[in-house]
């Protein structure tokens, strides 16, 4: 009884079908572009299963950096406290020294020092060398001595979650995205496979198959 052995290798598509599917992509693309709503099944039919897989899992990571963000530790709400305290003291002793109000203004601004210097205490002893809370500032927390803090709001660190026109938008907001620039990047990735030029390679059917099998189960095929 003959029990032929079953052609794992990826079916090539024509370059006729692949032109229309490149088009199709395009046609997505400038849609997400101009702010257009596109629908997960027609994402799902021109990405294709791996694609789709691959949206899904980023779609995922967003989901959860948004669950990160929502969930502030104690240490950075305690920083954000001492942060404002300080700020509103300085601002307060900045607007006297603008009035004129020299003196009011001089030991103002030596409370402030005194805060801005226990905020630096605070950040040093707390928070720097925790990778987990590090990632929660605009900026990298150095407390070296070279790197040493001023005694000015602009010189400390914001918590990336401020409003502040000094946030610098680093830490975790590196990798936040939107759903929809998800989307656009997924379109992007697949555009860039079949626009780009093939190298020829060995394909390890085995391999191949496995990773597709999670890859659609992922995408809840």
């Amino acid at each position: 009884m003959n029990n032929p052995t079953p052609n794992l290798a990826p079916r090539i598509p024509s370059m006729k079908s692949q032109e229309k599917r490149i088009d199709k992509l395009k046609q997505v693309l400038e849609r997400l572009s101009r702010g257009e709503i596109v629908q997960n099944r027609q994402l799902k039919t021109v990405l294709g299963a791996e694609g789709y897989a691959r949206y899904c899992y980023d779609y995922r990571e967003q989901e959860q950096l948004r669950e990160i963000l929502a969930d502030k530790p104690k240490e950075i709400i305690e920083y954000e406290r001492r942060l404002k305290a300080a700020t509103f003291a300085y601002n307060k002793a900045d607007s006297k020294s603008i009035k004129g109000q020299h003196k009011s203004a001089s030991k103002m601004f030596n409370y402030t020092d005194t805060l801005f210097e226990r905020l630096a205490e605070y950040l040093s002893e707390k928070i720097a060398g925790d990778l987990d809370l590090e990632a929660w500032f605009d900026r990298t927390v150095e407390t070296t001595p070279e790197n040493s803090f001023g005694l000015s709001p602009d010189s400390f660190p914001q918590v990336i979650t401020s409003r502040s026109l000094n946030n610098a938008g680093g830490g975790h907001l590196v990798n936040k995205r939107t759903i929809r620039e998800v989307k656009i990047d997924a379109v992007k990735a697949i555009l860039e496979e079949l626009t780009s030029p093939k190298q020829e390679t060995v394909v390890d059917t085995t391999d191949q198959m496995a990773r597709f099998k999670r890859l659609r189960q992922l995408s809840g095929d």
